[in-house]
């Protein structure tokens, strides 16, 4: 953050600064873990499940902080001494109005990447396209939220040329709220699919969620969709509108896939060769995506392949590591069906070595409210479908996957059930031999890479 004093910010936040020496002395930034205080950093008071921020501001100022925002009720019930404070109304929602007033200092393209699956990778596949030819500011890991938009955008600077937005909500309205900060010029829907159904509901509450970015941009605004999914609102669109897909006739179609004998696809596209150093078909949609963004803002197709060819999946996302003779695929970070279905679909493409099996080991998918139980059933018939030898399910859910997949034909025996970390642990080191291809994948919180660590395939 650049160019903002401490009245500005108290204003842009609708704020009351108290306690301040210096009001115009500038901010360099904003965080929410008084443990990360840079100096002269905004810190935001907080109140969550676990623990509320308020009780950190003492360590935050004395770490460098030039102000705490604070909420008006705690100000008023605490009375604190220290300071300086910015008192607002509530520091989550200061955080978004901060971000809005500075995020409209920069005159440049703001792509909004969403969707039900791929958000990350092809987030990180358009920032190394555009990375080619421009500055680029990219949200780092994950920081997809109504929080980690506002810090994200705090990281603009007179440098960058583009910045490129990750946005993931899980409620209607919440897509309206982070574009309403970020204010996307460019607006990238990835694919619809079930994801967080336990607040949306259904597949076609999850599209009119995620059809809120298009009902934000307007006609001077161009929309990049996937012209195969069925589920996208492409009617939605206002401005210029371009598609990406394999089936579809459409501006960004990718041809003659052919995967290599590491699991890597290869395609043309308007007759220019790509081929991708990540594995899976599903991820020729993401390089699509990255590449109909770069061509928006006119980086040629030669530059774009370029760039996909040396790109590396993030942490936990499509990793294929080798241990002992052990191909493991390790997709860890989260999961959902459409998720499940594509990297099963990459373990199938995989080829186990001499007399070498595939394996999947599979946790529970959450957030799928009443459609849970028929979910992991369909993810046991999958797995079945993939040609999956040997199952390891674990979680509350792991007896549902086994039995849907004994029932669609794999041998009860192979078919196993955990409940207990150390045991599924034990079980993969005493089953997994060289020439094996193995699948770990699992929502975010049943968090089956510590299973991949101590597995020995985590550096």
């Amino acid at each position: 953050m650049e160019g903002v004093t401490l009245q500005a910010a108290a204003q842009a936040m609708r704020g009351k600064l108290v306690g301040a020496g210096d009001p115009n002395v500038e901010v360099t930034g904003g965080v929410i873990d008084s443990r990360a205080v840079a100096a002269g950093n905004l810190f935001f008071a907080l109140s969550g499940d676990q623990t509320d921020g308020h009780r950190f501001v003492g360590p935050a100022l004395e770490n460098g902080a030039s102000v705490a925002v604070v909420s008006r009720e705690w100000a008023d019930s605490e009375k604190p001494e220290t300071g300086p404070l910015i008192v607002v109304e509530a520091p989550d929602l200061a955080m978004g109005d901060l971000a809005r007033v500075y995020r409209q200092r920069f005159d440049i393209p703001i792509v909004a990447i969403t969707g039900s699956n791929g958000k990350t990778t092809t987030k990180d596949m358009t920032a190394t396209v555009l990375s080619s030819r421009y500055e680029v500011l990219a949200t780092e890991g994950n920081l997809n939220t109504r929080l980690g938009v506002p810090m994200t955008l705090f990281g603009l600077n007179k440098t960058h040329d583009v910045a490129v937005i990750e946005m993931g909500i899980s409620e209607q309205e919440g897509l309206t709220y982070l574009c309403e900060i970020a204010d996307p010029t460019i607006g990238v829907i990835t694919n619809i699919g079930p994801t967080h159904l336990e607040f949306l509901g259904s597949v076609e509450g999850v599209a009119q969620a995620k059809g809120e970015l298009l009902e934000y941009l307007n006609e001077s605004s161009m929309a990049i969709l996937n012209f195969d999914d069925l589920y996208l609102p492409k009617e939605r669109a206002k401005g210029r509108l371009l598609g990406f897909g394999i089936d579809e006739t459409c501006q960004f179609r990718g041809e003659g896939l052919v995967l290599d004998q590491e699991g890597c696809v290869c395609f043309s596209l308007q007759g220019r060769n790509f081929s991708l150093s990540i594995l899976g078909r599903h991820n020729v949609y993401n390089a699509l995506a990255a590449t109909a963004v770069g061509a928006a803002l006119e980086v040629p197709l030669e530059d774009a392949a370029t760039a996909l060819k040396s790109f590396k999946p993030t942490k936990l996302r499509s990793q294929l590591t080798r241990h002992g003779g052990v191909q493991l695929l390790n997709d860890s970070y989260n999961a959902n069906p459409a998720s499940m279905r594509a990297a099963l679909g990459t373990l199938s493409e995989l080829v186990p070595g001499e007399k070498g099996r595939r394996i999947a080991v599979l946790g529970d998918m959450l957030e799928l409210g009443d459609t849970a139980t028929p979910a992991h059933q369909d993810l046991g018939r999958d797995a079945v479908s993939a040609g999956v030898d040997l199952l390891f399910a674990f979680g509350d859910f792991a007896d549902t996957i086994a039995a849907s997949a004994v029932e669609g034909g794999m041998p009860e025996e192979r078919a196993m059930t955990f409940h207990d970390k150390m045991l599924l642990v034990d079980a993969l080191k005493s089953t997994l031999v060289p020439g094996d291809v193995a699948l770990v994948k699992g929502s975010r919180g049943v968090a089956l890479e510590e299973v991949v660590e101590l597995l020995g395939f985590m550096s």
